[in-house]
């Protein structure tokens, strides 16, 4: 009989400490969150989100910590990473994330981007600007969605229409530094130098499209196995 009894008091301490660590956890989790700044989506044309919905994502905070069961929102306009908590509120972090992955659906087929800050300040950007990091090699290959409001009117019309305008860039990234990329020969030729050649040769060979990301990353790609 006290062995039965020394038991039960075993798995209740057990019990109670996996609660305990349990509620920590939570605690923890949402103790990562700030309020949002005040902002007023309504009645916008475009979006001002990289994605509309909700994505499953991973983040890696500035402490060191990643937390990889994260319901994440990228909004573009503002340049923010932004979480759902467990009671359903939209949340900003206390703690600044330095890269994060969102997963997503895309054409039936499963991807996901990569997004990352601390770079060197460039044209106006700080290091706490993200950018969707497309080739993650020697040579680094990133994008850049600027996302502005425009307000204006229709024709006879007395109502203001407000619209999302989007503003596209391309960078390589060697030791932090961006420079910008126009996707064209002469690019290729100042970022690959010597070896530009052989790359040239091989988009030529395959029919690759400078204005396909799909075929831009095959082209840094490419690069790396020289």
């Amino acid at each position: 009989m006290k062995n039965i009894f020394k038991c039960l008091v075993v798995i209740l301490i057990m019990t109670s400490g996996n609660i305990a660590s349990a509620q920590e956890f939570f605690r923890l989790k949402e103790s990562i969150g700030m309020p949002l700044r005040s902002r007023n989506y309504i009645d916008t044309k475009g979006t001002p989100y990289f994605l509309t919905d909700w994505s499953a994502g991973e983040i890696k905070q500035a402490d060191g910590k990643i937390d990889k069961d994260m319901k994440l929102k990228y909004d573009q306009l503002e340049d923010e990473l932004i979480f759902k908590d467990s009671k359903g509120e939209e949340l900003g972090f206390a703690i600044p994330v330095v890269e994060f992955k969102l997963n997503y659906t895309l054409d039936g087929l499963p991807k996901t981007s990569l997004f990352r800050n601390g770079f060197a300040p460039f044209k106006g950007s700080t290091e706490k600007n993200y950018y969707e990091i497309l080739h993650d090699g020697r040579i680094k290959l990133a994008k850049k969605n600027v996302k502005r409001i425009e307000q204006y009117r229709e024709y006879n019309s007395a109502s203001t229409t407000k619209s999302v305008i989007e503003r596209i860039k391309y960078y390589t990234i060697i030791n932090n530094v961006l420079t910008e990329f126009k996707r064209d020969n002469k690019s290729v030729q100042q970022v690959f130098g010597e070896k530009s050649v052989l790359v040239l040769d091989y988009i030529t060979k395959n029919n690759l499209d400078f204005k396909k990301d799909n075929d831009l990353i095959k082209v840094f790609a490419f690069y790396e196995t020289l």
